[in-house]
């Protein structure tokens, strides 16, 4: 039985996330950054902290949150605009689908998918992909379906879920399991993992999750609703295809986006390998993911910009429409880290490892669970990682078996189980593909449900070999 100190504490952290999640989702509708500040503030002064080490808390929780997380999502921001805009991103739509069948396309969908989100927020990688995804969706429509849209079998197919599946299924599986992205990356900060080595785990689980939320679940989803996504938005899409640029290289176009995780996983290698020299010192800075994303920033402005006749005034009139985009992403995450001090420096989370301890849940299975329950409350995948493994924290402190990168990896797992209504990603993805609200439950739900509790499966299977 959990010391009553403990239950207090514990009562104070539940009634606390309830208030904020009112907060945001009642009419009153609070700014998310606002409703976590808040609760933060208010679990803080209820737990018995004074006054002045809440404040403490907040701020430290906030600024070092944003301190590692924000400057990465700034920087896979930036480069994935300049990918973007070169037309990188487009010269490898081209390469990967030209000449493809139709059921090769889906498998070339994913592997686009997955270059174009490595470095990008998920709702920044979805806008990235529309034009994309829209413009081979019309050439499959026209060049692989019948006059009525049927396939070779007679099946009628949506050409634009056939490739959008995939897509979708694939952003989520690198959203939630790979960094740098600011989620794993937070949460491998919170609980002490090594990034590289979250990254060498996550990013197999990745595969196989976006192979079975994409390849497998699109042929019937693909087969079963046929939304029409806006005219305009898809004629809008279609006139960038007369770009008259030369696009560049292939290689110019995907260095960038590997090489961060070349660099991170190097930093790792060296780091659990225990070498030691200068050469080492060098790997081990370079690996860092803020100074590997700003290589492959600078190697991507040079070469994809300045070397192609861009304009400096051009291309920071790109950066910085992309950065203020970013702002309301960038006020959410402080307010969960801010949260997350919080929960960490009054012991609430200290008394849920004692709770865990008394009941024999496998941390595992709890961190998946706590952070599904935020999800599902709040609805940011990003809010629902970072306050959980606030929350988790001082479980993984206090069990000395425990991997620190599995625990990074089920967080991002229940971070983006069922995405509803009060899912900002949700409506971006009903509104670009034209889906009724059904049909957004019967698709997207249901890919970012999959890799939610496969994932997971895979992370239980991961413990037992390692």
């Amino acid at each position: 039985m959990a010391p009553s100190s403990d239950v207090g504490l514990l009562v104070t952290g539940f009634v606390g996330i309830v208030i904020v999640v009112l907060l945001i989702t009642t009419p009153l509708k609070v700014h998310p950054f606002l409703a976590l500040v808040i609760g933060a503030l208010g679990i803080g002064l209820v737990a018995g902290e004074a006054p002045a080490a809440v404040v403490r808390s907040v701020t430290t929780g906030a600024g070092g949150t944003l301190g590692q997380t924000g400057l990465i999502l700034v920087l896979g921001t930036i480069l994935g605009t300049v990918l973007a805009e070169s037309g990188a991103i487009g010269r490898l739509a081209t390469t990967l689908t030209r000449g493809r069948s139709l059921h090769t396309i889906p498998w070339m969908v994913s592997l686009l998918a997955l270059i174009v989100a490595l470095p990008l927020f998920f709702e920044v990688a979805l806008a990235v992909l529309l034009p994309l995804l829209f413009s081979i969706a019309r050439e499959v429509e026209t060049s692989l379906l019948d006059s009525e849209g049927r396939d070779a079998k007679g099946r009628r197919t949506s050409p634009y879920l056939l490739v959008g599946v995939p897509a979708l299924g694939t952003v989520a599986s690198v959203h939630a399991l790979v960094p740098p992205h600011p989620g794993p990356t937070a949460a491998a900060t919170a609980v002490h993992a090594d990034v590289g080595t979250v990254i060498a785990y996550g990013l197999p689980i990745a595969v196989i999750t976006m192979v079975v939320s994409g390849q497998f679940l699109a042929g019937p989803i693909a087969r079963r609703m046929f939304p029409v996504p806006p005219p305009r938005l898809v004629e809008q899409f279609a006139l960038k295809e007369n770009d008259d640029r030369t696009p560049p290289g292939i290689a110019l176009s995907v260095v960038p986006v590997v090489l961060p995780l070349i660099l991170v996983v190097g930093q790792s290698v060296v780091t659990v390998g225990g070498w030691k020299g200068s050469w080492a010192d060098a790997v081990a800075f370079v690996g860092q993911p803020v100074v590997a994303l700003l290589i492959a920033v600078l190697i991507a402005v040079a070469g994809l910009g300045w070397a192609r006749g861009v304009r400096g005034q051009q291309l920071k009139g790109q950066v910085d429409n992309s950065i203020a985009a970013i702002a309301p992403i960038l006020l959410i995450i402080g307010g969960g880290g801010a949260l997350s001090g919080v929960m960490v420096d009054s012991g609430i989370g200290r008394a849920i490892a004692h709770l865990t301890h008394g009941l024999g849940i496998s941390p595992l299975i709890l961190a998946w669970l706590i952070a599904a329950l935020i999800r599902l409350s709040v609805g940011s995948a990003t809010v629902a990682i970072i306050t959980a493994s606030g929350i988790v924290a001082p479980i993984v402190a206090d069990s000395p078996g425990l991997h620190p990168a599995l625990v990074v990896l089920a967080l991002g797992c229940g971070s983006i189980i069922f995405p509803h209504i009060n899912n900002a990603a949700s409506w971006q993805v009903k509104e670009s593909f034209g889906m009724s609200l059904k049909d957004m439950f019967q698709s997207f739900t249901v890919i970012e449900t999959t890799v939610s509790v496969l994932g997971l499966g895979c992370v239980l299977a991961a413990s037992t070999l390692i």
